[in-house]
């Protein structure tokens, strides 16, 4: 998977990880693995996300990706163009917000499809000692934001069509 690093802050070094912080969790997106995260508590790693892109049912190969990140102090975004039968972008921004990891996703298709975008989350061995207070089971959630191709299926100027898919996921960190 490469990296742009046309469209990175300046100075930033593509093979160094890019990190958020709330409190003792840190959620990391490293430039040589981008299609995956980790999220660590007191720097261990306790879960690993990785991306899954599907269009009609089929999983997409994201591993040819050009990614293209912005990072703040508070929020790290990462985009792409794929192509597939035609140009798909794809963008997702990660942040901290009410005791909880967001990532947020978007994008965009020519073509009428149905996209689904998510990272699978799996939580890995811990050590009992710096662990957080977790509960039975991760509380981790998602929500699709509607399928706008059902409401433009007979669009007059198909032409000019864009397909729009947003979601949200999250995972609740006092929870944990």
């Amino acid at each position: 998977m490469a990296v742009d690093e046309s469209k990175t802050e300046q100075g930033f070094d593509v093979q160094s990880p890019l990190d958020i912080n709330y409190h003792q969790w840190t959620l990391r997106v490293a430039g040589q693995n981008p299609e995956k995260f980790e999220l660590l508590y007191a720097d261990k790693v306790l879960y690993q996300g990785k991306l899954e892109l599907i269009n009609n049912g089929e999983p997409l190969d994201v591993s040819e990706a050009q990614w293209k990140f912005r990072h703040r102090h508070d929020r790290i975004e990462q985009w792409c163009q794929l192509h597939h039968v035609d140009k798909l972008s794809v963008n997702m921004n990660y942040y901290f917000h009410d005791k909880a990891v967001v990532i947020e996703y978007l994008a965009r298709n020519s073509i009428p499809t149905r996209l689904d975008i998510r990272h699978e989350i799996v939580p890995l061995d811990r050590v009992e000692n710096d662990q957080p207070p977790q509960s039975e089971q991760p509380d981790w959630q998602r929500c699709r934001h509607g399928l706008p191709s059902e409401s433009i299926r007979h669009s007059i100027k198909p032409d000019l069509f864009r397909e729009a898919f947003s979601a949200t996921q999250w995972i609740v960190l006092d929870k944990m």
